[in-house]
Order: structure tokens, then C-alpha cells, then sequence
């Protein structure tokens, strides 16, 4: 317990999975350059399994995962698991797991993926993925992470964060979305409870389906998100929706370039504040992948009501700016130096 294995810089190729069974191991790259350290399964397709968490309190960070022939990371019903600085790559399944216990005894809880870069070279090998899937998960947060094309090999649009089946309370923010098939899942048909997604941004130039979806999800907040959809499916006009009758919650102040749909199939969600016809040229290279606002984009700067759920941006720059938040995950400008309140001088010269 509470032991850190630090791994030295090098490429180490696989024979078998890792299993943490103990509570409080830390798993490290030495120089905390996730780009030193790569774990090398051996394959997509005939490789070894990843890394299996069977324990509390595990933390694994700075190091690249990849080649592995089922889950990169996979999280057995423990609690306050940290994933932090990780390059995890070309996975046959789901990149990251998080599954209970098989009687639904245990679940997990408090977990944490951050600052970490999921994707793969061109697609999984067939259309059994997502970034994560997690089910009946709580409380975890999944932020400042880049999620790059998250694609199968048929063309199935999966989720690249997807948490389900009784999950509650997530927390999505500060993520790029990069030419992935969908972006956030709440629910499915399988059911969530409460959470945010907040301050994402979202760039699909591929062939895709929606960017957020809410399914038999409730309590919901959905909001100051920029979604440009570039490529969408035959028939698709919306970019964001609520799905289904047991599906309740709220779309607020979100920017994006097509319609959010609230209520498909009975669903009961409300919208606030979006903004459904936005421009290429309102970004600073929306193309390319930089979705701040450019100073061009009056018609969505300082003209969002704020709300007590969403007070930073996508650089966690404090909102508001200027004189009301901007619409969407980018607060334009520089935020002013804060100011000092409790400054004590202790000797004068």
C-alpha cells in the first residue's frame, strides 16, 4: 500500500497484462513525460491485455499504453482510481473500462481521467470501442483530455466518453473532441443520473453522428459547450440531443452549428441561451481545430446569461470577460491579473 513504482525511459514490450491487486500503488513514468514510458502490448488484434485496477486508491500517470488486445486501462469496482498524463493508443475494445462487480454489489466511484490524450492511428478494428465506457460508475471526472478519432472500422458512430447503466454524477469538461463518430453519451438505455458536460469543444470533420447525447438520462446539465460538425450522417441535421421519455435535463448556452433536438422520443429536456448557426469564421481556425472565439464573433461575446455551474472556460479562464459570459467553451479575451487583497509588508527598506 502506498507505494510508488517508478518506470524507467524506454519502450517495453509486453508479454502479459499488468494486474494491481494492492490499494495505494502508484504506477509512474519516471520523468513524468508521458512520451518516455510506452507500455507495448503487443497488438490489437493477437496482443496482451492492458493494465487490470483490482484495487483502491491507484494512481497510473505519465506513460503511453498501447497495442493492447482488449482494454488499455480497465477499473474492476474500485474507487478513486487516477488516470493522469497517459497517451493511450490503438486498443481493440474501449481504451479505458470501468465495470462493477458482476452481482452489481460493488461499483466505482470518485474515479478520475485527466490531461490524457485517447485515440487511435486510423480506427479500432472492428465496432466494439469507445475512449470510455463506464458502467454503473459515480461521481468520476473525465477532463482536459484530447479524445482523437474515437472511429470504428465500419463506420459505427460510438461514443467517445460514454458512461451508463445506473452511472451518476459525471463531470465532462475541458475536453477537445477531435474527427471522432460521437462525442458524450449519458445513459443510452441503460439509465444516468445528474452530471455536467461543460466547456468541450468539439471538432468532427469525419463522417459522425451527434456530438452529446442524452438517453434515458436525468437532472442533466449540458451547457457552454462548441460543437463544429462538419461532416454529419445522411439525414442528420442536429448536433445535440434528449432522447427518449425517461430523458430530463437541460442544454445551456451551447454553441454550435447545428440544431439541438429536445425532445426525440418523448424526451423532456429544455434549452437556454444556444446558439444553433455558428460560423466557421467566428473562431480563430475552426478547420484546424482552434475553436476560441475570434474577435469577429460579437454576436456570441459577452451575450450569454451566466449560470452558478459554469464560472471558467475551456482554459479555465474565470467568466465573465467582458461584461456577460460568451456563448460557448471559450471566453474571449484576457482575463484581468487578480486582484491582491492581503498584501503585508514585513520589512521596508
Amino acid at each position: 500500500a502506498d507505494t510508488t513504482i517508478w518506470i524507467a525511459p524506454g519502450t517495453y514490450n509486453m508479454g502479459s497484462y499488468l494486474h494491481i491487486i494492492h490499494n495505494g500503488i502508484a504506477l509512474r513514468g519516471q520523468t513524468g513525460s508521458r512520451d518516455d514510458v510506452i507500455l507495448d502490448f503487443g497488438g490489437m488484434v493477437g496482443g496482451e491485455f492492458g493494465i487490470l485496477v483490482d484495487a483502491d486508491d491507484v494512481t497510473i500517470s505519465d506513460l503511453t499504453i498501447r497495442n493492447a488486445a482488449e482494454h488499455g486501462v480497465s477499473v474492476q469496482a474500485r474507487d478513486r482510481t487516477i488516470l493522469y498524463n497517459l497517451h493511450i493508443l490503438d486498443i481493440n475494445n474501449q481504451l479505458v473500462k470501468v465495470n462493477p462487480t458482476i452481482d452489481r454489489s460493488r461499483s466505482s466511484e470518485d474515479g478520475l481521467l485527466a490531461c490524457s490524450r485517447l485515440e487511435y492511428t486510423t480506427t479500432a478494428p472492428d465496432n466494439y470501442t469507445n475512449g470510455i465506457s463506464a458502467h454503473d460508475a459515480h461521481g468520476w471526472v473525465v477532463r482536459d483530455n484530447e479524445w482523437v478519432r474515437i472511429l470504428t472500422s465500419d463506420g459505427t458512430p460510438v461514443p467517445a466518453v460514454l458512461f451508463w447503466n445506473n452511472s451518476s454524477d459525471t463531470i465532462v469538461e475541458r475536453n477537445f473532441f477531435l474527427d471522432c463518430g460521437r462525442g458524450v453519451a449519458f445513459g443510452l438505455n441503460n439509465g444516468h443520473t445528474g452530471g455536467i458536460v461543460r466547456n468541450n469543444m468539439f471538432l468532427f470533420r469525419e463522417p459522425h453522428d451527434v456530438a452529446i447525447e442524452m438517453a434515458d438520462a436525468t437532472g442533466w446539465l449540458v451547457a457552454h459547450n462548441t460543437a463544429v460538425l462538419l461532416n454529419p450522417a445522411p439525414g442528420l441535421t442536429w448536433g445535440m440531443e434528449a432522447r427518449f421519455g425517461s430523458t430530463s435535463g437541460s442544454f445551456v448556452n451551447n454553441l454550435t452549428n447545428m440544431s439541438i433536438w429536445t425532445d426525440r422520443d418523448g424526451a423532456l429536456a429544455t434549452s437556454s441561451g444556444d446558439i444553433t448557426n455558428a460560423q466557421t469564421s467566428w473562431f480563430v481556425d475552426a478547420l484546424n481545430g482552434d475553436l476560441h472565439l475570434a474577435a469577429g464573433a460579437t454576436a456570441v461575446i459577452d451575450q450569454a446569461s451566466p449560470i452558478p455551474q459554469v464560472t471558467d472556460d475551456f482554459d479555465r479562464d474565470t467568466r465573465p470577460i467582458g461584461s456577460a459570459p460568451d456563448m460557448g467553451a471559450d471566453e474571449y479575451g484576457v482575463a484581468p491579473p487578480t486582484a491582491v487583497t492581503d498584501l503585508r509588508i514585513s520589512q521596508a527598506i
